[in-house]
């Protein structure tokens, strides 16, 4: 998706903007529909524009208890800056440089980094996802199984052994 700079000093409103999952840098998502909806206001400031809006997408992931695949509707919080300042301090690491000669900036990769960092890293189903049984494998969410688990067999068993001295 390219912003012109006509369009930024423009400075639009909460402006729709439709595009395509495959349009993005390659991250390992997994997306259920190709759709990612955008929008975005832009206002000008002292050293550029300032872009802010919300992003929104549905990803899907495994399940980490059952690996079932899971959908995740997504409504991310979007802010950059562009800036015309070339020299950018460590501190203002929120700045994008946007030289004025530039006519347009991507907006692709900082919209999959932001989808990107919003992926969970234990993602679940549902909160009360049984897994997958230990001995047999088989979905508990789905059909019991007839494995016999025992509570005193547990592979920390050996540390209750240990005395400390």
């Amino acid at each position: 998706m390219k912003l012109l700079r006509s369009e930024l000093a423009s400075e639009f409103n909460n402006k729709f903007f439709d595009m395509s999952a495959r349009e993005l840098p390659e991250r390992g998502l997994v997306f259920t529909d190709d759709h990612i909806s955008c929008e975005l206001s832009v206002t000008s400031v002292q050293f550029g524009f300032q872009i802010s809006g919300e992003i929104k997408a549905t990803t899907k992931y495994e399940c980490v208890r059952c690996l079932c695949a899971c959908p995740l509707n997504l409504t991310l919080p979007f802010k950059m800056w562009l800036t015309h300042r070339e020299k950018i301090s460590d501190k203002e690491q929120d700045l994008v440089y946007f030289p004025d000669k530039q006519d347009h900036i991507e907006m692709n990769e900082p919209i999959a980094d932001m989808i990107s960092l919003a992926e969970p890293l234990n993602p679940i189903c549902n909160e009360n996802c049984k897994g997958l049984c230990p001995q047999c494998g088989t979905n508990l969410n789905q059909t019991p199984c007839d494995c016999k688990t025992y509570e005193n067999d547990s592979p920390w068993d050996a540390l209750k052994k240990l005395k400390p001295e």
